[in-house]
């Protein structure tokens, strides 16, 4: 009774207030870092690389994964990609959404572009992933970072592992 309980709530929540847009975003982060913590587990390094620790969003994304701060990212639209094993990221579902990678990477902010990818050396480096997207069709972007070092940001201690809100889209 207590499940239907929460069930029922949630699902109320969710008919009023639509659903959370940007938890794609928070959960593929994650599922980068995971990849990451995987491949350090066995090779004591990270990757710029979403193939070589088998990142892919479903179909249908709404946001550019990056891994680092420059490079090709495989498309999700009608126009060629490059080698998948040399792609840094991978952009939005463009057949789903109105939105070009382009779009995006050029409004993902130039001081956190900075920020992504390997710093120092393995085994005593860092990683950094981060991810942009258009929730509402304005000309505004939700960003969110990740890493896994503890970071500082805007006063507080975030976590390693945990996704940062740098930009909302949805703000007013």
């Amino acid at each position: 009774m207590r499940r239907l309980g929460l069930l029922l709530t949630l699902c109320c929540c969710n008919l009023v207030n639509g659903p959370n847009k940007n938890g794609e975003c928070r959960a593929n982060l994650q599922s980068i870092i995971a990849g990451e913590a995987g491949l350090y587990s066995e090779q004591h390094r990270y990757s710029t690389h979403p193939f070589e620790i088998a990142f892919a969003p479903a179909t249908g994304n709404r946001y550019l994964y990056l891994l680092d701060s420059t490079g090709q990212v495989t498309r999700r639209d009608e126009l060629p990609s490059g080698p998948v094993r040399e792609s840094i990221g991978v952009g939005p579902d463009t057949r789903a959404r109105k939105v070009t990678a382009e779009w995006l990477r050029a409004r993902f902010p130039a001081e956190l572009v900075a920020t992504l990818g390997i710093h120092g050396t393995c085994p005593t480096c860092t990683f950094v992933a981060g991810c942009v997207g258009n929730l509402d069709e304005d000309d505004d972007v939700d960003v969110w970072t990740i890493s896994t070092a503890d970071r500082e940001l805007d006063g507080g201690t975030v976590h390693r592992g945990t996704p940062f809100h740098h930009l909302d889209d949805r703000a007013r």
